[in-house]
């Protein structure tokens, strides 16, 4: 019986023993700067007994969270333990686990790579050199040397990027549209920060002294990003605090120049002034990162009637406990300023068209709550952003223009060292209200709208291929206007041999129509706007093939990329001059109104630089400069995409005048141009070049270059050409 007992009590114990889970925790730094990593992936091989090597492996893995952090439960037994981060030199150990264990753990970096990394291809970590798509990257240092007070100051010298009136342009993906409709989505950490009623980017909200990083993806982007991002992206990275504090105090002034026409500088002797200061300071309080910061600025301007102030305060937070993270980010912004539509003519081009000029002022602000959750090789995300704008115009206070958004998203995302797979769901809500949304669809002048969307996405590397595969379905409903779209993408990225990486992608694009094309319906000075309800969303997609080739010169690194692209619209949207309303004086029914135009085609091709660091003891250098040439022109030029509604006597005049063609009976692409031979998009630049170079002696002294310049436009509204509104010219083609 006794032996019995003990035979018991040591098959228990030997059970006890073999079942036994112990933890393996830990932190994972630089080796060089001590800042935690996040993300490291942690691999763990098990032998399924240490006196049987001929046995297979059991795999475990995890990743650190955003301190750096690491635990894993673990059977007992001989481990291997490899810890592996991009741009770092893996580290492998070998451990015999028979008790918890505290394993810290410090990575040097790959001397040789280049070591950029990117978010927003995949939304994950990659090496820019092994992304399937487009990118360039604006890093923080370019910010703070160019004294960029908002976007806009920075944007224009990023490679194939225009700005037309505040419209972002991406290799000629857009023209002109009135400040609605933004076919580039911009986001702030990953999410949109496009007004609800107008689609159109706030760039002055961006908090420009909290950034860490731009990343720009170049072309259709909707299966991971949805609606608005059908020609690219740009993602704000906003900075987290180091170990040791940092408090930035900068101010500047400064004023405009003078005119290369004299006739233009309706300011005569006197300066037009632009200052501001700016501050934030940032640190870490134990599990706490805390970033705080607040701008000013003013700018006179040399626009007539318009004088911009803004002050602007920021906060970012993160806190961390075990492996979740809790994050609130707030950003406010009061802000006077003024709108205008055009200008008065070629030859007072800084003097906005009487009655088009609305002198406004308001807030706009932004709170972001997030949680994530790490476990394992698993990632979850819940965060949200509620978006407001409150607008009030001078010239009648009960005028309001206010808008609110709210994104919602939650993701999940599986990650080791060679697969990646994300998925998600977000829930968007849209709200404008405005007097002059037509009374015919709305109530109180209110309107409201959901956006629902689900996307998946794989990330595979095999050997010297990394491929991804993804798609989305987004489902749109704004005032019982509905709409439901699938799109998908595909990449492929080869390295050839060390340095050389060849890739290839294709990704299809949409956006639904805002509120105001929909909806507007009311007069800017002499402009009429008219809304369509009947307008369909437009889609495309963008294919392309590039090359890519990391260049370093000892502590000189960057990248030379060449790609030729080819992007195409379906139902492109475009503000279009016509008769569109009742024959009634004054306008007798023109104006402009959101349209179908039609096929547009893109092709084109695009040398990059982008390149940085030390070029001796003393001086570094930054270097980025890009062509790119393209050739956006519409696919069915002469075909109607709506016919001329009945007109009477007076309305058959305008018509003579505003489209380009004797007894007109439709509306075509030619037709409502301002060249009848010319199938070029309006409103589009065919080359644009783009340089900048900035040397820094000791971190003292910085010196630097920027050249900017666009062909010329070749392809306007007819009506900017004719006496319709004035004897001259309202836009100049230059």
């Amino acid at each position: 019986m006794k032996f019995f007992k003990l035979f018991f009590v040591l098959i228990l114990a030997l059970s006890i023993r073999c079942n036994a889970q112990f933890t393996i925790s830990g932190i994972v730094k630089d080796s060089i700067s001590y800042k935690p990593l996040v993300g490291v992936s942690i691999k763990i091989n098990q032998l399924a007994s240490l006196k049987d090597t001929a046995n297979s492996y059991f795999n475990f893995g995890t990743v650190t969270n955003s301190l750096g952090k690491y635990d894993i439960s673990v059977p007992a037994g001989l481990l291997k333990l490899t810890f592996s981060h991009i741009g770092y030199q893996s580290k492998t150990i070998e451990l015999d686990i028979n008790q918890n264990k505290v394993i810290n753990i410090s990575l040097n970096t790959n001397s040789s790579e280049l070591n950029l990394l990117v978010v927003s291809a995949s939304k994950f970590k990659q090496k820019i050199e092994e992304v399937t798509v487009s990118m360039d990257v604006i890093d923080y240092k370019l910010i703070e040397s160019k004294n960029c007070i908002t976007l806009t100051d920075l944007i224009r010298n990023v490679p194939s990027i225009q700005l037309i009136d505040g419209q972002l342009n991406i290799r000629s993906g857009s023209g002109w549209s009135y400040g609605t409709g933004s076919r580039v989505l911009v986001m702030v950490d990953e999410m949109p920060i496009l007004s609800a009623d107008q689609g159109e980017v706030d760039f002055n909200l961006i908090p420009m002294e909290n950034i860490e990083q731009i990343e720009v993806i170049k072309g259709a982007s909707s299966a991971l990003y949805g609606s608005s991002a059908l020609n690219g992206i740009i993602n704000i990275k906003t900075k987290t605090p180091s170990f040791n504090p940092q408090t930035t105090v900068s101010s500047f002034i400064g004023f405009w120049d003078s005119p290369k026409d004299p006739r233009n500088k309706w300011w005569g002797d006197s300066l037009m002034l632009r200052n501001g200061i700016s501050l934030s300071h940032s640190k870490k309080i134990k599990n706490l990162d805390l970033t705080i910061s607040a701008n000013h600025y003013n700018d006179r301007g040399y626009i007539k009637f318009i004088n911009n102030q803004q002050t602007r305060i920021s906060a970012n937070s993160k806190l961390v406990k075990d492996k979740v993270t809790f994050g609130l980010n707030l950003n406010y912004m009061q802000r006077k300023s003024g709108l205008f539509v055009m200008w008065q003519s070629d030859t007072n081009a800084y003097i906005p068209l009487i009655g088009t000029n609305i002198p406004n002022n308001g807030n706009r602000f932004y709170i972001d709550p997030s949680i994530t959750y790490y476990h394992n090789s698993f990632k979850h995300i819940l965060r949200s952003r509620i978006l407001s704008r409150n607008l009030f115009y001078n010239d009648n206070p009960n005028n309001k223009n206010n808008s609110l958004l709210s994104f919602n998203e939650y993701q999940n995302q599986f990650h080791d060292e060679n697969t990646t797979i994300t998925s998600g769901l977000t829930i968007v809500t849209l709200k404008g209200e405005t007097n002059s949304f037509n009374s015919q669809f709305t109530k109180d002048g209110k309107i409201t709208g959901i956006n629902y969307s689900a996307y998946l996405q794989l990330d595979q590397k095999i050997n010297k291929i990394n491929f991804s595969i993804g798609g989305r379905y987004e489902y749109f409903d704004l005032n019982n206007t509905k709409f439901g779209q699938p799109v998908f993408r595909g990449g492929l990225n080869y390295e050839i041999s060390n340095g050389w990486n060849l890739r290839s992608s294709f990704g299809q694009g949409f956006r639904f129509p805002t509120m105001t094309e929909l909806y507007f319906k009311g007069d800017i000075g002499p402009i009429n706007l008219y809304n369509n309800p009947d307008l369909i969303p437009e889609s495309g997609w963008t294919s392309e093939l590039g090359l890519k080739k990391v260049i370093k010169i000892r502590n000189f690194k960057g990248y030379v990329d060449l790609v030729g692209f080819l992007m195409e619209y379906n139902d492109m949207m475009e503000f279009t001059l016509g008769i569109w309303g009742p024959s009634e004086p004054s306008s007798y029914g023109l104006g402009f109104s959101s349209k179908n135009v039609n096929k547009a085609r893109i092709p084109g091709l695009e040398f990059t630089i982008n390149a940085s660091g030390l070029v001796s003891d003393n001086w570094s250098l930054g270097l980025l400069f890009g062509v790119t040439y393209s050739n956006p022109h519409s696919v069915y030029p002469d075909s109607s995409f709506e016919d001329l509604v009945p007109l009477g006597i007076a309305q058959i005049s305008l018509a003579e005048i505003a489209l380009n063609e004797s007894n007109p009976t439709k509306y075509t692409f030619s037709n409502t141009s301002s060249s009848l031979n010319n199938s070029t998009l309006k409103y589009r630049s065919k080359v644009n070049i783009r340089l900048d170079v900035e040397s820094v002696y000791k971190n003292k002294l910085i010196i630097g270059l920027s050249y900017q310049y666009n062909s010329k436009m070749t392809n306007i509204d007819y009506a900017f050409v004719t006496g319709l509104f004035n004897e001259n010219t309202l836009i100049s083609t230059d």
